[in-house]
């Protein structure tokens, strides 16, 4: 009877010490994936944080510009106001200049706008045709030798969402290997 007890108190011992050991892999692939996933996630605030910089100084860019533009028509009107010509007549020809240059801006936008539709239109039946996820697509069309900004406009994305893409895309092949 002893002995049995003995042979029973090993095998739960045996046993024991291997929930033990499973526990502990476990909890260590678990601390494994939450520091890759901290990694992951600091790495995200880094490249929102890039952008979010990047959208502000676009925006003083275009702040500044604008003011510039802003103070050479007051000294235009500035200037209009000091001649000694007729108002109704000044009247008459800001209007006439507004309305060319209205017409000029519009020309101007139809005809970039068409020869950048005329230039993208093969690479983009391309990107069409090409049937798959869009991280597929962003592959594809990085194979091509596109620059990120180049393939967020062919896809109708952002920039730094194709970047974010491409990134976590490498990660996880990184990862495979």
């Amino acid at each position: 009877m002893t002995i049995f007890i003995l042979f029973l108190s090993i095998i739960l011992n045996i046993i024991t010490i291997f929930a033990i050991i499973i526990l502990y892999l476990r909890q260590n692939r678990l601390l494994t994936m939450d520091h890759s996933q901290k990694q992951t996630m600091k790495e995200m605030e880094d490249i929102f944080t890039a952008y979010i910089e990047e959208l502000k100084d676009e925006n003083e860019q275009f702040i500044n510009k604008f003011k510039s533009i802003q103070n050479e028509q007051n000294s235009d009107e500035a200037i209009e106001k000091t001649s000694h010509h007729h108002p109704s007549i000044e009247k008459r020809t800001n209007e006439v200049n507004e309305v060319n240059s209205d017409n000029y801006n519009r020309m101007y936008a139809a005809k970039s706008y068409q020869n950048s539709v005329g230039m993208n239109k093969d690479l983009k039946k391309e990107v069409q045709d090409e049937t798959g996820s869009l991280i597929d697509k962003v592959i594809f069309l990085q194979k091509k030798g596109l620059t990120n900004e180049e393939i967020a406009k062919k896809l109708n994305k952002g920039k730094t969402e194709i970047e974010l893409m491409v990134k976590f895309q490498q990660k996880s092949l990184d990862k495979l290997d």
